[in-house]
């Protein structure tokens, strides 16, 4: 409800008398320096949306076992607000590399009928990133993560 219902209602009742004209006065008051204050500082909501901050819960994506080189050790790939963790497990042991965001040179995908292949190289000099087997959906989900995280570190810079 905006402030202008809030002040209308408030007037309704100091009409009818619910109110005195100290408690009608002091409750105006408190309305108007509220809504001030709220467009002075606004929510995470609002923040996020604006671009200021892209706040995320942690989601892992596995590969599918149906493709090749993941079926007995799938590839993971964990998106945190921090950045990204992709997990290669093998035999003996398992690769981790946490990348931050910023750090994304490219993001290719390449899709076939169900599965996308994922391929992501970063500006440090590591090798590039390849996750195959990873459903379309959860390869864009991915990607609109990785952009709206490179969109508002972007804008932070500037």
């Amino acid at each position: 409800m905006n402030l202008t219902d809030e002040l209308r209602k408030l007037s309704d009742l100091h009409e009818e008398g619910h109110l005195t004209d100290k408690e009608f006065s002091d409750a105006k008051q408190k309305l108007i320096s509220d809504s001030q204050t709220e467009s002075e500082d606004p929510s995470e909501d609002e923040k996020s949306v604006s671009g200021k901050a892209v706040r995320i819960t942690e989601k892992t994506y596995h590969s599918s076992r149906w493709s090749s080189g993941n079926f007995f050790f799938p590839d993971t790939l964990t998106l945190a607000n921090d950045g990204m963790l992709f997990r290669k497990g093998a035999m003996f042991g398992s690769r981790e590399e946490h990348i931050n965001y910023r750090s994304i040179a490219s993001f290719r995908v390449t899709n076939g009928v169900f599965l996308s292949d994922i391929c992501i190289e970063t500006s440090g000099g590591s090798q590039p990133i390849f996750i195959n087997g990873l459903w379309k959906s959860e390869a864009r989900e991915i990607q609109n993560t990785i952009r709206a995280f490179q969109g508002a570190s972007g804008k932070k810079r500037s």
